[in-house]
């Protein structure tokens, strides 16, 4: 690989000269600076940020940290399309990612750990914001900047990057009740338990209080209790699902049930392809790449968490399709 040695040796002056021209230092002429930067042009040479950034005891690196759910969540393209915004504003920053999945809590957390302290990286994107969690814990511990994508919990003024999920239950629930014409929605969600899902379902109740309509909701999980559930619910005629994935799955388990396709859903996330299902699916496009593009910007930039709990530091739109 060449090497800023190669550079200096092929224009005939120090190696120090070659790095102050390559940097733009006003110490040495413009005319050297030019020619220097020419021929490392030519040479195709690219400075070594990870060795200046390890000298200032940081790697150019930025970790993304997944939560720990199924195996199949690196896969979703929302998170595809998060690392896409991420990346882009990397790019212009010379940096790389720098990613930690692991199947439970305690093992993300050496990952992190080791991504610290060996790979000396002290910037993180966390892709997910949950009460207690021992890696926004940890990075907190350590002095570390770190942005998550949902608000965090009320307890700490962490950075964040998030839509307003409240508002977008809200438009999703109305869609469904008033546009879709659905008289008994179902509300369904993951047993994770994410902020996200409380916040899209109190918007969902907030819609079927005004539409006078039961608020019923579903967790999924054990198969045989969620087939329990709409056995008891003959009546549905619609589903709200916090994300694309969940609402496929209630309505794959609706049909052993009952007979029906081109049934309303109103989902999260836009991650399904054309096609894939006979369901009247309508996916809220919550811009995940937007997301992810202004987590980096916030992790770079100077600002600071606020020294009280707002509703978000950075909110991106939505939009019902």
């Amino acid at each position: 690989m060449l090497t800023i040695r190669d550079i200096a040796a092929k224009a005939g002056v120090s190696v120090s000269t070659a790095s102050r021209a390559l940097n733009n230092n006003l110490r040495i002429s413009q005319a050297t600076r030019e020619r220097i930067q020419k021929l490392a042009a030519a040479e195709g040479y690219l400075p070594n940020y990870n060795a200046k950034n390890l000298t200032a005891g940081e790697a150019n690196a930025v970790g993304v940290v997944f939560p720990t759910t199924a195996h199949t969540v690196p896969e979703n393209p929302f998170y595809i399309d998060l690392l896409r915004g991420i990346n882009a504003q990397l790019v212009q920053r010379h940096y790389v990612l720098s990613v930690a999945i692991s199947a439970t809590a305690d093992e993300l957390l050496k990952n992190v750990q080791s991504m610290v302290a060996q790979g000396k990286i002290k910037r993180f994107i966390l892709f997910y914001a949950h009460e207690d969690d021992p890696i926004a814990d940890y990075l907190r511990q350590q002095h570390l900047r770190f942005v998550t994508i949902g608000q965090p919990d009320q307890q700490h003024n962490d950075l964040f990057v998030d839509n307003d999920n409240l508002q977008a239950g809200i438009g999703g629930a109305t869609f469904l009740l008033d546009q879709l014409h659905v008289k008994h929605p179902v509300f369904v969600e993951s047993d994770h338990d994410w902020a996200y899902e409380h916040q899209r379902r109190e918007g969902y109740a907030r819609v079927a209080a005004r539409f006078n309509v039961n608020p019923l909701t579903c967790k999924l999980g054990e198969l045989n209790r969620v087939r329990a559930f709409i056995k008891r619910h003959p009546e549905i005629d619609g589903i709200m699902a916090t994300d694309d994935f969940n609402g496929i799955e209630f309505y794959r388990l609706l049909r052993e049930t009952v007979a029906v396709n081109h049934f309303p859903i109103v989902s999260f996330n836009r991650s399904l392809p054309a096609g894939l299902t006979d369901a009247d699916l309508h996916s809220v496009d919550l811009f995940p790449e937007k997301m992810g593009n202004a987590a980096t910007v916030l992790l770079f930039s100077d600002r600071e968490p606020l020294a009280t709990p707002t509703p978000g530091q950075i909110r991106i739109p939505y939009a019902i399709g």
